[in-house]
């Protein structure tokens, strides 16, 4: 056998030109499975699902809670004592215990249902040690009256 013949110097796999008809069955093949995917997808697709939840209405401020976070802002505490019971006080003191000087505060968004409303807030402050913190929480009205805070 004579060296250097077909058996000893085989051509590369890698050099051998691509059939032209072999090049565009693989391109056709991959372009209906990348159409055939994307309309599986669309006509299976069940889109966002709806909220379980009920949605309560918007609320407007009440009056009631302005005056509070008006005097939680302006550090009134005696308008702060005619306005709430001691209960209340107290609760509202452990909603923001963090912060011991309030230095702005925002109205979120009040829901209303039954006669009773929640206004929330979110106060910015600083804590004892220095360190500015936001604060959220919840007024809880019914009637004319704040009877909860969270």
């Amino acid at each position: 056998m004579p060296v250097g013949g077909p058996m000893n110097n085989p051509k590369p796999a890698a050099s051998a030109p691509m059939n032209s008809t072999l090049a565009a069955l693989i391109l056709a093949t991959f372009l209906g499975g990348l159409v055939a995917g994307v309309t599986i997808y669309a006509v299976t697709d069940k889109g966002a699902e709806a909220n379980p939840y009920a949605s309560l209405p918007r609320a407007a401020e009440p009056a009631v809670t302005a005056d509070v976070a008006r005097a939680l802002a302006t550090d009134d505490a005696k308008g702060l004592s005619n306005q709430l019971d001691m209960e209340v006080l107290q609760q509202l003191q452990t909603a923001i215990e963090p912060l011991t000087d309030i230095r702005s505060m925002k109205f979120v968004g009040a829901v209303e249902k039954n006669g009773r409303t929640l206004a929330a807030y979110v106060a910015g402050g600083r804590t004892s040690d220095g360190t500015d913190v936001l604060v959220g929480f919840v007024l809880k009205v019914t009637g004319d009256q704040i009877v909860g805070v969270n």
